[in-house]
């Protein structure tokens, strides 16, 4: 076999070997179209930025905000509760079939008063005929009574004595009476006793100055009807007249200044 020589500048294949075809094409394709998607991006970009939507100079541009809390509810202002106004009390007592019985005794528990009525033209008791200051205390019941027994003298709770006393309630054993006394005699009056009326201090009777429970003695027969209650000074329509308390160092201190025994050394 003859032998090939070398020529220059061309390219040398061995014996036996082939000669290879490279294929370019592929890679070609592949770099053209990334420039063409290189190139498409930037004319996009590039548009985007030229016809970007301008806001007139005349138009306020919108600005979305958040939306505003919700506002509080503010609490009601409290209105000052108006002061009641104040009716006045009316009592009423139920009469009916009172006969012979020319007076009615109302014991007011709240001002300490009695008020005794007589009657009007139409027979009720409504006409004020005299007022006297008492003591009530906390048993002193409340409601509607006739009265009954009568003592000169009667004992009473702890010992002591009431002078001119009439039962108001044979259930409750309550009764109208002079302010205790230390025994059955007129000169052993409780001076200090004495002193508290016009203020709850007894057990449950109503406690009276010497004058005023011996003038229910003399003038109110047994059956006389007794009402005893809670009212106001608008109820007691002659008020309260008071009296003049004791001085516990005076030598007549062991009298009750109303009394009208001769032998009272008030009334000298």
């Amino acid at each position: 076999m003859a032998m090939k020589h070398y020529e220059p500048g061309k390219p040398y294949h061995r014996p036996g070997q082939k000669k290879r075809k490279k294929n370019l094409r592929p890679l070609l394709a592949l770099l053209a179209l990334l420039a063409v998607l290189g190139l498409a991006v930037g004319l996009v970009f590039a548009w985007l930025n030229r016809h970007k939507a301008q806001v007139p100079e005349d138009v306020a541009p919108i600005v979305t905000e958040a939306p505003a809390a919700p506002t509080a509810t503010p609490e009601p202002t409290a209105e000052p509760t108006p002061e009641p106004t104040a009716e006045p009390l009316t009592f009423s007592w139920d009469t009916t079939g009172e006969e012979g019985n020319p007076y009615l005794i109302a014991v007011n528990r709240t001002t300490q008063t009695v008020t005794v009525y007589e009657k009007d033209e139409e027979g009720n008791y409504t006409v004020p005929f005299k007022s006297m200051i008492c003591s009530t205390g906390r048993d002193t019941p409340v409601g509607f009574f006739h009265t009954s027994d009568q003592y000169d003298w009667r004992a009473l709770v702890g010992g002591v004595y009431g002078q001119y006393a009439t039962r108001i309630s044979p259930t409750d054993g309550i009764l109208f009476h002079s302010v205790p006394y230390y025994s059955a005699e007129k000169d052993q009056l409780e001076t200090e006793e004495f002193n508290k009326l016009g203020t709850p201090a007894s057990l449950g009777c109503v406690r009276l100055q010497i004058e005023d429970c011996k003038w229910i003695y003399d003038e109110c027969p047994s059956g006389s009807p007794v009402v005893i209650y809670d009212g106001d000074e608008s109820t007691d329509p002659l008020g309260n007249p008071g009296f003049t308390p004791i001085d516990p160092n005076s030598p007549n201190a062991g009298w009750d200044p109303t009394d009208p025994d001769p032998a009272n050394p008030w009334n000298s």
